[in-house]
Order: structure tokens, then sequence, then C-alpha cells
């Protein structure tokens, strides 16, 4: 039963997302629908490129660190934040990990929860063979990416 609670509870906050039901969001740009934000800006795709981006940001802050370092005042380099070598060193490669573990292992919980819903509609009739097959699939990706992901992993400390 517990187990239960957590799927519907999922699937309670998911199905907004999915269909738009009990949101009433507004589109962000006049270029841009609201299904592409979502679908597209908001996607896993696009946030783990985000976070290729924002490493490489990560790391021309800590060259320019290493270029600078003795080159400005001690007041001025405090005031600059984010210098000291824990954080550009621990911080820089473990955070953004962090972020992108917890991106792809909610992806595979949540293609998983998809995929037990599907395998119930179909048990009840009210989906297809192909349909839940699909999800199957997709779960599996997940899975294997998430998998893929974690055997990469090292924290560095």
């Amino acid at each position: 039963m517990k187990g239960m609670n957590r799927l519907v509870v999922f699937v309670l906050v998911v199905t907004p997302l999915l269909a738009g039901a009990d949101l009433q969001l507004e589109p962000l740009h006049p270029h841009e629908s609201v299904a592409e934000t979502l679908n597209k800006r908001f996607s896993l795709e696009n946030a783990l490129a985000n976070i290729e981006s924002i490493e490489g940001w990560l790391d021309s802050f800590r060259r320019l660190t290493l270029a600078a370092k003795g080159k400005i005042a001690a007041a001025a380099w405090k005031e600059i934040g984010n210098t000291e070598w824990d954080i550009q060193t621990l911080g820089f490669a473990n955070q953004p990990r962090a972020v992108e573990g917890a991106l792809r292992h909610q992806n595979w919980l949540l293609k998983k929860a998809l995929y037990q819903l599907s395998a119930l509609e179909l048990k009840a009739g009210k989906s297809s063979a192909q349909k839940a097959e699909q999800a199957r699939l997709e779960m599996e990706q997940a899975e294997k990416e998430f998998q893929e992901f974690w055997d990469s992993l090292s924290i560095a400390d």
C-alpha cells in the first residue's frame, strides 16, 4: 500500500504537467507556446545540454581565476566570491553532476511509473499492447541512461 500511495501522488503531480489539466499557464515568451516551453525548453535533453554549458562556464571561471590570482586585491577577490579552491575544485565538479543525477533519476522514475500505469491500463482494456510496449522501451532506455551515468560518476572530495 505504501508504494501505491507514492505512485498515486507521483501521477497526480505529473499529470497536470503532461496534460495541462489543473495549471493555468500563460506563455513566457511571445514566440513560444506553453507546450513548446514545457516540451522543449524544459525537456530532459535541453536540461542536460544546459548542464554542459554551465560546466563550460565554470571551467572558464576556474581558468580566469587562475590567470587573475595575485593580480587582484584581496578585498576585491573576496567580494568576487567563489574563487576558493574547494568551491572551484569540489563544488564545480560535484554540483552539476548532482543536478544531472537528479534529472536522470527522476526521468527513470517517471518512465517507470508511466510504464506501470500503461500496464495497468492494458490489463483493464483501456490501452493497447503497442502503447504498453512503447512505455516499456522508454523505461528501459531511461534506466540504461541512468545506469550509465551512475557507473561513470565519481564524487570529488
